[in-house]
């Protein structure tokens, strides 16, 4: 009986399908939504849902929130450094650790969107804007699919660690995985 601890085919296939479907999605929605403004080069607002979502076309040569454009040509190479990291801890990750892995799926399946438009536009292109309105979010930084993925790809990684911690017994030697099966704590 193969145990929960190791790593598995299994494991690895949802992190791969997660991987390449939050590429896809990233990908297309960026260039169908850059396209469509294609035609008007000054960015714009086309809302959706109000007026606190919108799509606009945009592009973001610096970190969150457009911090740190100066380093524009070094972090293609500084987030694909991270994507490997990513990647090890997923083909190291134990398969029972469902939450886990699907967080790095979304990790790093946004982080690979990103790390494409680095190196083929020399900067991310971010098109989903909200506004709520809210003193110190007005307005909301412009984000795209690939960043949405990530924020929650860390957030459940976040989750999945805490619960991690709080399932292991005080003496290290029984927990229970993602499905209640016992596994060697070890």
């Amino acid at each position: 009986m193969a145990s929960n601890s190791a790593p598995s085919a299994r494991g690895k296939l949802v992190v791969a399908v997660l991987t390449v479907s939050v590429l896809a999605l990233d990908l297309w929605s960026k260039s169908a939504i850059f396209a469509s403004f294609a035609e008007q080069p000054v960015p714009r607002v086309r809302w959706v849902l109000g007026e606190w979502l919108g799509v606009t076309h945009t592009l973001n040569k610096g970190v969150m929130w457009g911090k740190f454009p100066q380093l524009a040509e070094m972090l293609p190479y500084l987030r694909s450094v991270a994507a490997l990291i990513v990647a090890w801890m997923a083909l190291t990750t134990p398969a029972g650790a469902r939450r886990i892995l699907w967080a790095l799926g979304l990790v790093l399946g946004g982080a690979l969107g990103n790390i494409y438009d680095g190196f083929a536009l020399g900067a991310v292109r971010d098109f989903i804007l909200v506004d709520f309105d809210i003193k110190y979010f007005d307005p909301f930084p412009i984000f795209n699919v690939a960043d949405s993925a990530i924020c929650v790809g860390v957030g459940l990684l976040a989750i999945g660690l805490m619960a991690a911690d709080g399932e292991e017994s005080e003496d290290g030697a029984v927990a229970k995985d993602d499905d209640g099966a016992r596994a060697d704590a070890s």
